[in-house]
């Protein structure tokens, strides 16, 4: 036990340090200020609506238990791989709520002990308390306080880098927290409307950003360069809109439909005036991101327990690999399993390195950096003999090719609109197998425009 204080205490003492040193932002950014007296009230029947909504959204993240039982499970943890400035050390999972509350115990509290919490909390992004709001404090601290718990529990594997990209960037450092309402912090998330990774970003939003999909590797996933991504297209929105609930609303359903929407509120910017006029999944989501914010502030209150991935947290690193190798090759070279490479990399679908004019920066445990070095060549070096003797096909051996005949000369054909292979070969007193052969084809198709090799008598 004194072992894992220890650690705890560890941890703690390394992350305040790093937050000592990082350079100082000012977070004195302007905010669109919510009157709690103009929150707009819809019927009583919006609530079923909303909540029945976000079950949809969730449903995509929680149905699947064995993909969060196998995520818990793999021995890595996403660090700042290039900079390599934080460790994470393993942290007592024993818990004990301080109010004495029992670990299956559900609690709630009244509106005014809401009201009074919300008034307390200090945030960069304008935060309101409302029965919106309170039905996803409900939803979360109850009906889905199993998913809350894993949620708060994964986040040590993504926050510390996604607070450092907000800190570079002098955002609110709640932003974090929308990871959670896009992807309940599932890295290999993929919603029905294409959106992918931990922030959901769609293909054309991505593309838009620069970030790079293709067969082989798709940077949405990647938390590192989709966070940067996420987080400039948010700041963008944030500009253009100048309140920070519009910008998250038009993050999720897009400018278009935010924009449509103030036309139908008289050219309000409020959210909570614009609100009823967004989809019904966008109405949603502000107050599912407020309600996460105020249950992070207050965990214990809720008797929320995060659950700790069970997984070995170590430093991590990157090497850059110029030439296509596989997981499967590299994790056995480095005398390794294969899931860690899959884990720390998720931006490589095919689970493979490809072949890259600038490299590609692999991210390694660090304890395997030193062996990756050494062996480089033979590490990057496949099994290409067996696999060109497999794949490669024969078609002519040279001398059937290129005759050696020294009367022969070679004459460079360039064929004319109309010309067939049987006028060519009669007019230069060859067969049409001679032409294929010279020219290595495997048919009589000829193009206007294509020069043939021709051997002809000297």
């Amino acid at each position: 036990m004194e072992n894992k204080k220890s650690y705890y205490l560890l941890s703690f003492s390394i992350a305040l340090f790093l937050l000592s040193n990082c350079t100082e932002i000012n977070q004195n950014i302007s905010s669109a200020e919510t009157s709690r007296d103009e929150v707009d009230e819809t019927q009583p029947g919006d609530r079923s609506e909303e909540i029945s909504a976000l079950d949809v959204f969730i449903s995509i993240f929680t149905d699947n238990e064995n993909t969060a039982e196998n995520s818990a499970k793999l021995s890595a943890a996403y660090l700042d791989s290039a900079a390599n400035d934080l460790f994470i050390y393993p942290i007592d999972t024993l818990y004990k709520n301080p109010y004495g509350f029992e670990q299956d115990e559900i609690i709630s509290y009244p509106d005014s002990v809401y009201r009074k919490r919300f008034a307390n909390i200090t945030s960069d992004i304008p935060l309101v308390y409302n029965r919106h709001i309170e039905n996803f404090i409900d939803l979360y601290a109850i009906r889905k306080k199993d998913l809350t718990e894993r949620m708060f529990g994964k986040s040590i594997l993504y926050f510390p880098y996604i607070e450092k990209v907000l800190m570079e960037k002098n955002l609110p450092h709640d932003l974090k927290y929308l990871t959670m309402v896009e992807s309940a912090l599932q890295a290999d998330a993929q919603s029905d409307m294409e959106a992918v990774g931990l922030w959901q970003i769609r293909y054309r939003t991505g593309k838009w950003l620069g970030l790079e999909i293709n067969d082989y590797l798709d940077e949405r996933r990647d938390p590192y360069t989709s966070t940067q991504a996420a987080l400039t297209y948010l700041d963008r929105l944030h500009n253009i809109y100048g309140s920070w609930p519009m910008a998250l609303a038009a993050y999720n359903s897009g400018p278009g439909n935010v924009n449509r929407a103030i036309v139908k509120a008289r050219g309000s910017r409020d959210y909570w005036r614009v609100r009823k006029f967004l989809p019904s999944e966008t109405k949603s989501y502000v107050p599912a991101f407020m309600a996460l914010i105020y249950l992070n502030r207050f965990q214990n209150e809720h008797n929320i327990r995060p659950k700790l991935p069970e997984a070995t947290f170590h430093a991590v690193d990157t090497v850059r690999v110029y030439h296509e190798i596989s997981f499967s090759k590299l994790a056995d070279d480095l005398k390794m399993k294969e899931e860690p490479l899959v884990f720390l990399n998720p931006a490589l679908i095919k689970k493979k390195v490809p072949t890259l004019r600038n490299g590609w920066p692999l991210v390694i445990p660090i304890d395997k950096t030193a062996i990756f070095q050494e062996n480089r060549s033979d590490l990057l070096l496949e099994d290409l003999p067996e696999e060109v003797a497999a794949t490669a096909q024969v078609l002519k051996k040279r001398k059937e090719i290129v005759p050696l005949d020294t009367d022969l000369r070679l004459v460079e054909h360039k064929v004319l609109r109309g010309q067939t292979m049987d006028g060519i070969a009669r007019r230069y007193r060859v067969n049409i197998r001679q032409i294929r052969d010279w020219n290595a084809m495997r048919d009589n198709i000829i193009r206007t425009g294509d020069t043939l090799n021709i051997y002809v008598p000297s």
